[in-house]
């Protein structure tokens, strides 16, 4: 035959979990959800070469030679990769197990809001070593309460993050507003990012118009009740163009609100391998047992009203057109890193969220928070060859967004199923 041609299915028998060497890639007959509207391009084809999407067209129409990789996506669909918005890093021995686990659940850049590992150090062993299975990650400098830094003393800390190549500050809390207030002067002068947690002790007011670029948790619009103040917050909200990461699985898990039985149900634990599922339910018994069951439902009858009403926040943010950023926070039992977002796109649907906004959430918005909407976040010809292929239209339904097979990172292939056995 004049060209390589490899379909999907034998494709599935044969690749390792390895990137594959850039060599151009065509994926054929394949229905595109570019992520620039909801509509869907149907059983056209995709070249990927240099790390860029080259050409979006009739297979006929595109370049070819000896050395080409094609792949026959024909009923499969093609979409942007995902962006968890709201990540932690473990110790250093466990990172690149997170990194493979979000790659195999389509997961092409990762927000790192907290970590026990190093960043520096880390960050120079992944550019150096380009065998690591990693998405694109986005790296913080943490500020918390004990920082009680002037103007001059956050200039200073501006300069060293800059010099780092940091992306942004996550804030965990602040000492007092003085201290806020030092801080965004410095961060606006330098134009450094700053995110994360409502600091506590300000005024949402003063929040949303100081330049804080994304609240984690929905904090700070969970403490109003009333309901025209609320309205008037988000109206600022939107105007302010503030990003929100809701992480509402955060909240489900925490607080025991999928107890007794309700966890079973979850996407997570339908879908992640069984040795995990094994090791989860064998310590969540254990912990229900040491907090007492009765405590357990003593907090969940105290919780499930705030979650049910962050739950008309988001919808009432969604319907307003304001930016919302998805992120799954995953850190305890029955949630998996990179899968877990799946599970946070269906709370956002049990919400009252489209499907399209759902994705959106996960793509071009991430994209747009780090001024890189030119770059990724959609299907289209001259960005990143990130992507994911999946056997069913998440469009349709969000639940079909588990049905990831392959991952796509600058034009190297990955395959779910390989990189879930390791």
């Amino acid at each position: 035959m004049k060209y390589v041609k490899l379909f999907f299915f034998s494709l599935l028998l044969t690749l390792n979990a390895q990137a594959q060497q850039q060599n151009d890639l065509i994926i054929k007959n394949i229905n595109v959800i570019a992520m620039t509207n909801s509509e869907v391009l149907k059983n056209t084809s995709v070249l990927f070469s240099n790390g860029k999407i080259k050409a979006i067209a009739d297979f006929k129409e595109l370049p070819k030679n000896k050395k080409t990789i094609i792949l026959n996506g024909k009923g499969k669909f093609l979409m942007p990769g995902l962006a968890e918005m709201h990540s932690h890093l473990p110790i250093s021995s466990k990172v690149d197990t997170l990194l493979m686990e979000n790659v195999a659940a389509g997961i092409t850049r990762l927000r790192i809001m907290n970590t026990n590992t190093p960043l520096v150090a880390l960050k120079n062993r992944l550019e150096s070593n380009s065998s690591t299975i990693s998405p694109k990650l986005y790296y913080s400098h943490s500020i918390t309460r004990d920082i009680d830094y002037n103007a001059a003393q956050f200039d200073s800390l501006m300069i060293t993050i800059k010099k780092n190549n940091f992306d942004f500050i996550k804030v965990l809390s602040v000492a007092n507003e003085v201290v806020f207030d030092n801080l965004m002067q410095a961060a606006n002068k330098h134009q450094v990012i700053v995110c994360g947690h409502f600091p506590v002790g300000v005024h949402i007011e003063k929040v949303l118009t100081s330049g804080y670029k994304s609240i984690e948790h929905l904090a700070g619009y969970d403490k109003i009740t009333n309901t025209s103040e609320l309205g008037k917050i988000i109206e600022l909200t939107k105007e302010k163009e503030v990003y929100n990461c809701p992480t509402l699985d955060w909240d489900l898990m925490s607080k025991n609100l999928q107890y007794p039985n309700e966890y079973k149900n979850r996407l997570v634990y339908n879908n992640a391998p069984k040795q995990y599922v094994n090791q989860w339910e064998t310590k969540y018994k254990a912990d229900l047992l040491k907090q007492g069951i009765a405590t357990v439902l003593l907090n969940q009858q105290k919780n499930q009203p705030i979650f049910e009403y962050k739950q008309k926040i988001l919808k009432q943010l969604s319907d307003n057109n304001c930016l919302l950023l998805m992120g799954s926070d995953p850190s305890t039992f029955f949630q998996m890193n990179g899968f877990n977002l799946h599970q946070e796109m269906y709370n956002w649907s049990q919400a009252g969220i489209d499907n399209f906004s759902i994705l959106k959430a996960a793509t071009i918005t991430p994209a747009r928070f780090f001024n890189e909407e030119q770059l990724w976040g959609t299907i289209e010809v001259g960005k990143t060859a990130d992507a994911i292929m999946l056997e069913k239209n998440p469009l349709d339904d969000i639940r079909n967004i588990t049905t990831v097979e392959m991952t796509i990172i600058n034009g190297k292939t990955y395959l779910k199923k390989n990189l879930v056995k390791k």
